[in-house]
């Protein structure tokens, strides 16, 4: 957040400035939108990878810790469990995340125009895992599972390059342009919860140095398009809502086998121009 303003203090006393000649074609905007991220990056979360390269998975470690053990085995009523190899969600997915963030840009000439976002946010995962209960006093052949609870946040900041051509028209102009991006992502908390009882996958408290097996940030580039119309409030007011998918090329540390992923930003831009 400390990021953000010191960035839109800047960006305003730079735009405070740029007023005093009218014919200089800077503008300056703030941006608002949700972000729909791929769901194969939320697999990072699942607790199925490896533990630091070992043959355990984040989530087995995790729950046949000692500590860990001993509570789940009391919240059983005594009896014991184990990790089943089908204890992780085949479907976790990141909730639509808000979106915030600034533009910085120029006016080549009344149709086209060359921008540079700066937008952070914040990505949420809820989801479930499922254990074993192995009860011998119940008799019955079907086996006993109890299900516990998969949270996680991650923290993004993306700077987008942008280049657009706005059509001709009067209020409604339509956008369509490209753009180039820097991506950075930080994981801010993981943890599995059973019957009240959370247990960290990761903590940023860890002293366990990072590998590759335990990435918990990274980085990368990517490409994207840009949809959308712009619509003058007023003589100093533009407003543009804008749709931009995008492929990023990001170490995430796990293995994924598509190549395609395409991510979602929508957006709404409100410029000073």
């Amino acid at each position: 957040m400390r990021y953000t303003l010191l960035i839109l203090f800047t960006g305003f006393s730079f735009f405070g400035f740029s007023q005093k000649d009218k014919e200089q074609t800077l503008f300056f905007g703030v941006n608002i939108g949700t972000k729909l991220a791929n769901k194969n990056y939320a697999w990072r979360y699942s607790g199925i990878y490896s533990n630091y390269g070992n043959y355990e998975t984040q989530l087995e470690a995790t729950l046949y810790r000692e500590n860990n053990y001993n509570i789940i085995r009391d919240l059983l009523g005594g009896s014991d469990f184990s990790v089943p190899y089908d204890a992780y969600s085949q479907n976790i997915r990141y909730t639509p995340g808000l979106l915030t963030g600034v533009t910085i840009g120029y006016q080549v000439s009344p149709n086209l125009q060359m921008s540079v976002d700066g937008n952070f946010n914040k990505l949420k995962v809820r989801d479930v895992f499922s254990i074993k209960v192995l009860d011998g006093s119940v008799q019955t052949s079907q086996d006993q599972y109890r299900l516990g609870e998969i949270y996680a946040e991650e923290s993004r900041f993306e700077g987008r390059y942008n280049v657009d051509y706005v059509y001709d028209g009067n209020k409604a102009r339509f956008i369509l342009g490209g753009s180039g991006l820097f991506s950075f992502w930080r994981m801010d908390q993981h943890v599995a919860s059973f019957m009240g009882h959370n247990m960290a996958l990761y903590t940023v408290h860890s002293a366990t140095p990072q590998n590759e097996f335990n990435i918990t940030r990274g980085s990368g580039w990517g490409l994207g398009m840009n949809f959308g119309v712009e619509y003058r409030v007023n003589d100093k007011i533009v407003s543009q809502i804008m749709y931009q998918p995008y492929q990023t090329f990001v170490n995430y540390g796990i293995a994924i086998e598509k190549r395609f992923l395409p991510q979602h930003d929508i957006t709404v831009r409100f410029l000073w121009k």
